[in-house]
């Protein structure tokens, strides 16, 4: 049953929509099965596409337009291979590429050469002579004995060409078993099919096509060819992406790597177009792609991409990259003061507003960690690792990182840094710590012991204080800041009298010019109602005496 449309909905299509419906109608026929009349339809649309005014005119001519001359089966010419091979514009299975010719100032290549590419069968594969069932190209399948016999020399005879490949690009590009020696056929020159890209192909639907279409990388078409960002095009397929700058050309990109790029904004993303297609690594099992911005590397095939990104990018770069000193990046951290990404060997940093920075692997997880009296962790790197006093030390953007005397990394930062960056940090007369910071007097403070001192520190009530030997021994005698003194409220201070005199909660320390110690408490405070029953001397009174005894 044929549905015919509203009068009304067919004077609203455009012309060529209109054309296309009435001249398919027109070829259906009696008879004719939906396959091909459908075929029939695309390929007259197709020709409207390539040149409407034309074939408007001359509505015998859909099938040059389109699929060119000598596409019948009757013709004498072999079948394009994506006609008979699901779309795939490569040799199908049971056959090799086996020789080559070159059409010059092709159409379909945009004026350039175009190659065409035999599909012969293999001597060990069976294949019987048919026609093609497509509208447009119904040429032959395995019934031409031929061959040019530059490809693949190795296979000795002639076998029957089974399809035909072709590609705008150099038979030794597209297969390096072929060989330069040049055979030219210009005859074939309107030969074409529907699955091929036509007169009016961009610079992606050639790339596509020589890859191979859907017998390629890439899988079949996911979107339409669109505009990016920055003048630039693109095409989605199943397995990848095609972009086209005039700077670069046509590139493809695909598998994880693109799938990456894509999650990080593709084109309009921070890493913009891609400069080169996926590349191997020198190292022989990695994968990596430049991009107008930075680069993705995949360690493996199985490995999740990693991305490095303007200044660390060119930093990585310089230094070899994936086969250089730090290795394959890992993983990319992206803070809100700037960034750092994971290495196999070792990190770079990248602060906002300060230089890259190299960081070890241990000295970063050291940072990661909050040191007490601090509001979080260190951040990032700003300055590369350094020697103090024999120690390991690098500073970041809200702390330092430092090695104890005992050869461990801790984080350091709050007040308690601040002050020993008073007497000189790592480098100082404190010398490095002996042990990570920790809370004291029930978390009410924070100290860090250092080789010569201890530094204490009670946000909003005593300060930060810094306390030495003697007074620091007598201090930890007396029970710390665990004990009854309590946490210091001052440091120590020498009076006229020689004396060293340094106050606590609790009390206060006295170190005499001789050398010793005493501890000073308040006394305890005494009830008015004890009052009557204590001289001065703090001993008991006298018991008062009645009148009836003063006679005696």
């Amino acid at each position: 049953m044929t549905i015919a449309p509203a009068p009304e909905a067919e004077a609203a299509a455009p012309i060529t929509v209109r054309v296309v419906d009435r001249l398919g109608r027109a070829l259906a026929g009696r008879g004719l099965s939906r396959r091909r009349f459908l075929g029939r339809v695309a390929v007259v649309g197709s020709a409207l596409a390539v040149g409407p005014i034309r074939y408007t005119l001359k509505p015998g001519t859909a099938y040059a337009q389109v699929c060119g001359t000598g596409a019948s089966c009757s013709s004498g010419w072999t079948a394009f291979c994506c006609t008979v091979n699901n779309g795939a514009n490569t040799c199908p299975p049971g056959s090799y590429a086996a020789g080559w010719w070159r059409i010059d100032d092709s159409p379909f290549c945009m004026g350039r050469a175009r190659y065409v590419i035999d599909c012969n069968r293999s001597p060990s594969a069976r294949c019987s002579c048919r026609c093609a069932d497509d509208p447009c190209d119904q040429r032959r399948v395995c019934c031409n004995n031929f061959r040019y016999g530059q490809c693949n020399t190795q296979v000795a005879g002639v076998t029957e060409v089974v399809c035909r490949v072709v590609t705008c690009i150099a038979p030794w590009d597209w297969d390096p078993a072929c060989n330069r020696t040049v055979r030219v056929d210009n005859r074939t020159r309107s030969h074409n099919s529907t699955c091929l890209p036509q007169r009016n192909a961009t610079h992606i639907d050639l790339k596509y096509q020589d890859m191979g279409q859907t017998g390629s990388i890439l899988g079949r078409p996911t979107t339409p060819e669109r505009n990016g960002a920055g003048n630039g095009r693109y095409r989605r397929y199943e397995n990848g992406s095609i972009f086209y700058r005039s700077a670069t050309g046509a590139l493809a990109v695909h598998g994880a790597i693109d799938a990456r790029h894509r999650r990080l904004g593709g084109e309009a993303g921070e890493l913009g177009y891609p400069t080169t297609e996926v590349r191997a690594v020198g190292d022989g099992t990695g994968l990596h792609t430049r991009y107008q911005r930075g680069t993705i590397w995949q360690r493996t095939r199985s490995a999740d991409p990693v991305e490095t990104v303007g200044r660390i990018d060119e930093r990585y770069r310089s230094g070899g990259g994936a086969t250089g000193r730090y290795g394959y990046p890992t993983q990319r951290i992206v803070e809100s003061g700037g960034e750092m990404v994971r290495f196999q060997h070792s990190n770079l940093a990248a602060a906002d507003g300060e230089p890259i920075v190299e960081v070890r692997h241990d000295m970063y997880d050291a940072s990661r960690r909050t040191p007490a009296g601090a509001d979080g962790p260190l951040g990032l790197a700003i300055l590369n690792e350094r020697l103090r006093s024999g120690g390991r030390y690098q500073e970041f953007q809200n702390g330092i990182v430092v090695e104890t005397t005992a050869g461990e990394l801790v984080p350091l930062g709050g007040a308690l840094l601040e002050r020993y960056r008073q007497e000189g940090g790592p480098g100082g007369s404190l010398g490095r710590p002996t042990r990570a910071a920790v809370n004291v007097a029930g978390g009410r403070g924070q100290a860090v012991v250092l080789a010569n001192g201890t530094i204490y520190s009670a946000p909003g009530t005593s300060g930060t204080r810094l306390l030495q030997d003697p007074t620091l021994s007598a201090y930890q005698s007396a029970g710390g800041p665990g004990g009854s003194l309590g946490l210091p409220t001052s440091e120590t201070i020498r009076v006229s009298n020689g004396q060293q005199r340094t106050s606590f909660e609790g009390g206060v320390i006295v170190i005499e010019p001789g050398g010793s110690v005493s501890v000073v408490r308040p006394r305890d405070a005494t009830a008015p109602d004890r009052l009557a029953s204590r001289n001065p001397a703090r001993t008991s009174g006298r018991t008062p005496t009645s009148p009836n005894h003063l006679n005696r």
